[in-house]
């Protein structure tokens, strides 16, 4: 009930919608319960000798306009409960996206994208089948079932009681959807790990065709197919089961006992006909509820299933958010200072040991070392994608962990070395930091990441889509595309990492004097393999298993013959 009431939460913004669909889902259900009472007046109208012409014309123009009315109430219900559903359905999405961004990098390193977006799109679909269909045919179901059970008590209590016999069997049948139920969670974890696989392998289709792992991969997503087929498979022996036999309790063996014990009052009482016909009319009423009880709550545990799903990453904090107290900082000099950090992603694992140095403002500053001596992570806890384990990180003297996540990162400029390009234009993707900048500051911009003149010869210019993740761009296109990104942005700190790998020779020599000129107005930190782009760093630090082993200038370090001299040559 719980998961209910947060679906049904998210449709507060429509709950108009709701309100108008909800009323004339109740005109609805009293035609419905109207019809049997007028076709049982009509049949005694004629066995008691009324006037039968009359009575046939009067009797259609009100069916008529009965079932007009029904057909304009049943879609106004059903088109209100839409708008409603597909809206809630828009913000369920919107909701999910906004808190997935606000999660730190750590959730991200666990999980598989293709989960992610299967909660995001298809279990909030479930919402739409819930709020639209289940809970309006739910209340319909309910409201037939209370009025058809009061009329036939007035008609005839004994026959009526005796109606209310399949109805424990057809209660107890219904909770064999609970054991579905179970299935279905598990087709949509298949589901899920279907989505996962099929985005990581047209990710790496590259890949799969380099290595000839065609084969392989194929037989991968048609096993997961397999698996979601076999869930679903499951879960649909368990409704066909249960479908018919919630059919036979009611309509089969209620009809059956009307019929046998409704007959037998007929000839010992007297029961009229019409009657005898009125409450055959209003037993077939009665038991379509409880048919319509069973395929409801198919729906209702489908998106229950999806809820949990949906609301379990709802309800995952963040490891970095804003800290109470925290101020928005405007633009500072850029001074960024370490004080004793130590982090760790396992525990017991330390990846920074007891690290301390100072960034003076405009000056640069060079990480250098083997993979995996901890130069990217100090880049990411200084950007607060991680918080730290002990000491702390500040720039111009206040601690990031003091800053909100948006003033800290507006601080900041950064060139990853696997860059990430959307499928925009070239002037977006260099805007992406600075949506509102002119065309003119995106061409200077371009001009300092040394891509204008590429940028210039392409058919659309500025214009030219990139294509997903930047594919019909080189390496180096893309690296220098991102140089320009963050120049643009004009940050007071800006971060190289690796930012000229994918470079030829002769444009990492243009990307260097284009550095050099951006670094004499940013606080400079360059992690870099290829030596050449550090050596007129201001400070060199190199990293050793999570540790500052040396550091200096290029000079002191190749005086000094220790393990920078040895990596240089």
């Amino acid at each position: 009930m719980k998961t209910l009431f947060k679906i049904i939460r998210l449709a507060g913004d429509w709950k108009k919608y709701l309100a108008v669909a909800t009323i004339t889902l109740l005109c609805v259900t009293a035609i419905n319960l109207t019809v049997p009472t007028l076709v049982k007046r009509f049949l005694s109208t004629v066995m008691g000798g009324g006037d039968f012409k009359r009575a046939i014309f009067v009797q259609a123009a009100v069916l008529a306009g009965l079932c007009v009315l029904k057909f304009a109430f049943q879609f106004t219900s059903n088109y209100t409960a839409h708008i409603a559903a597909w809206n809630s359905v828009a913000k369920a999405r919107g909701k999910l996206y906004g808190h997935l961004q606000g999660l730190s990098m750590g959730f991200f390193k666990d999980r598989q994208t293709g989960h992610l977006m299967a909660r995001v799109t298809e279990d909030t679909t479930n919402f739409e089948v819930l709020i639209a269909h289940a809970l309006p045919e739910l209340i319909t179901a309910v409201l037939l079932f209370g009025g058809v059970s009061t009329i036939i008590i007035f008609i005839d209590w004994q026959l009526a009681l005796l109606t209310f016999i399949p109805m424990p069997f057809i209660y107890l049948t219904t909770l064999g959807f609970k054991r579905v139920r179970r299935h279905f969670t598990r087709r949509q974890q298949r589901g899920a790990e279907l989505s996962a696989l099929l985005q990581d392998n047209f990710s790496g289709m590259r890949e799969i065709q380099l290595f000839n792992r065609q084969e392989r991969e194929q037989a991968a997503v048609r096993k997961k197919a397999n698996e979601h087929a076999l869930e679903t498979m499951k879960g649909i022996r368990g409704v066909s089961l249960l479908h018919p036999a919630v059919e036979f309790l009611s309509t089969g063996l209620g009809t059956i006992i009307v019929v046998l014990f409704g007959g037998l009052l007929a000839l010992r009482r007297g029961m009229g006909a019409d009657d005898l016909i009125g409450f055959l009319l209003y037993l077939s009423i009665l038991y379509a509820p409880a048919a319509t009880l069973s395929r409801v709550l198919e729906d209702i545990q489908n998106a229950l299933v999806s809820g949990r799903r949906v609301f379990e990453l709802f309800d995952t904090e963040s490891a970095v958010r804003d800290l109470p107290g925290a101020a928005d900082t405007p633009l500072l000099s850029g001074r960024v200072e370490f004080s004793g950090v130590s982090f760790d992603y396992v525990p017991e694992i330390a990846l920074l040991k007891n690290i301390s140095f100072t960034a003076e403002a405009g000056k640069t500053l060079a990480l250098v070392g083997p993979t995996g001596a901890g130069k990217s992570t100090i880049v990411a806890l200084l950007a607060r994608f991680y918080d730290v384990g002990s000491g702390s990180v500040t720039v111009d003297g206040t601690d990031v962990r003091g800053m909100t996540l948006r003033s800290l990162r507006a601080q900041l400029g950064m060139v990853p070395q696997d860059v990430f390009l959307f499928n925009g234009t070239v002037a977006d993707n260099i805007a992406f930091g600075k949506p509102e900048a002119s065309r003119e500051e995106i061409i200077e911009a371009a001009r300092v990441g040394c891509i204008h003149d590429f940028i210039s010869n392409l058919p659309g210019g500025y214009d030219t889509m990139v294509g997903e993740r930047g594919m019909r761009l080189s390496g180096g296109q893309k690296q220098r595309l991102a140089i320009a990104r963050a120049a643009l942005c004009n940050a007071p700190v800006l971060i190289l990492d690796e930012a000229t790998s994918a470079v030829d020779n002769e444009t990492e020599t243009e990307i260097q004097e284009a550095v050099t000129r951006i670094s004499e107005r940013c606080t400079m930190i360059v992690i870099a393999h290829r030596l050449t782009t550090v050596e007129r760093a201001d400070q060199i630090l190199y990293l050793q298993e999570g540790q500052i082993v040396e550091r200096g200038t290029h000079a002191e370090l190749m005086a000094a013959n220790g393990a920078y001299a040895k990596m240089h040559r």
